[in-house]
C-alpha cells in the first residue's frame, strides 16, 4: 500500500497538470456552479435483533422511515424487515448500513422486504444524505450543455402563479429569459444575472391564463426551449 501511494501521487498530478493545461488551452473560460450529490441515502433507521418482535432471526428491522425521503416515497415502513440488498442477505444493522452507503445517489436498488410473513420486492432508487455547491473552471464550449433538459428541470407543472426553474449545473453570467405562447406570442421577458450560488430561477406566471405555454432560455448563443403548463382548475 505504501508503495502505491506515490504513484497514485504522481498520476493525481498528472490529471491536475493536463486540467489546467486544457484550461489555458481555451479561448474562453467560465465558471460554474454546480450541485455535487454526496453519500447515498435511503432514508432509514435500522434497529438492533432485540428490536425484532417476529420469528424469524434474518433480516434487518427498520424502526423509523424519515419523511420526504426514498423509503417514504416507496413505501416503507417501521417493523419491515430488510431481508436483502440487491440479493446479498443482512441480517445485522452495520451490513445493511454498508451495503447503502456502497451505492451512489439515485442509483436504483432492489430490497427484499419481510412484512406480515409476506415478501416484497421494493425496486428502490436512492436519495442523497448531503448536496454542496461546487464551483469549477471549464472551457466555455464545454459548458454548451448546461442549456440542457438534462440539466434542467421545471415544478410544478402544472403550475399555479410560480413556476420554479432548477439547473444541476449553472454557468455565470447573464440569461434571457422568454415565455411564449404555442403560437409564437411573446407574453413575458426579462434579462436576469447568475451569480456564485445561483442555481434556482422562479418566475411568476400568475397573470397568465390557463394553457400551454414554451419556457426558453438564452445565455451567448445558445437556448433552452421546454413546454410547461398553467392550470388552475
Amino acid at each position: 500500500m505504501k508503495r502505491a501511494l506515490p504513484l497514485f501521487i504522481l498520476l493525481l498530478s498528472i490529471v491536475s497538470f493536463l486540467q489546467a493545461q486544457t484550461i489555458q488551452q481555451c479561448k474562453n473560460t467560465c465558471t460554474i456552479d454546480k450541485i455535487v450529490y454526496e453519500t447515498a441515502f435511503l432514508g432509514v433507521q435500522f434497529g438492533s435483533p432485540c428490536d425484532k418482535e417476529s420469528k424469524t432471526d434474518k433480516g434487518v428491522i427498520i424502526m423509523k422511515v424519515i419523511d420526504d425521503t426514498a423509503a417514504a416515497s416507496n413505501g416503507l415502513q417501521p417493523y419491515d424487515l430488510v431481508l436483502a440488498i440487491d440479493g446479498l442477505e443482512v441480517n445485522r444493522r452495520g451490513d445493511a448500513i454498508k451495503a447503502v452507503k456502497a451505492y451512489q445517489p439515485f442509483d436504483a436498488v432492489r430490497f427484499t422486504i419481510l412484512r406480515d410473513e409476506k415478501t416484497l420486492i421494493k425496486n428502490i432508487t436512492l436519495g442523497a444524505k448531503t448536496t454542496k455547491v461546487v464551483q469549477e473552471e471549464v472551457c466555455c464550449d464545454q459548458a454548451v450543455s448546461s442549456l440542457s433538459k438534462e440539466n434542467i428541470s421545471l415544478y410544478p407543472n402544472p403550475a399555479v402563479s410560480k413556476l420554479n426553474i432548477a439547473f444541476k449545473q449553472v454557468v455565470q453570467g447573464q440569461y434571457n429569459i422568454a415565455v411564449y405562447m404555442t403560437n409564437g406570442v411573446l407574453v413575458q421577458q426579462y434579462d436576469t444575472q447568475f451569480t456564485k450560488g445561483d442555481l434556482n430561477e422562479t418566475i411568476s406566471v400568475d397573470k397568465l391564463e390557463d394553457g400551454v405555454y414554451v419556457l426558453k432560455i438564452t445565455k451567448d448563443s445558445n437556448t433552452y426551449s421546454n413546454l410547461f403548463v398553467v392550470k388552475r382548475n
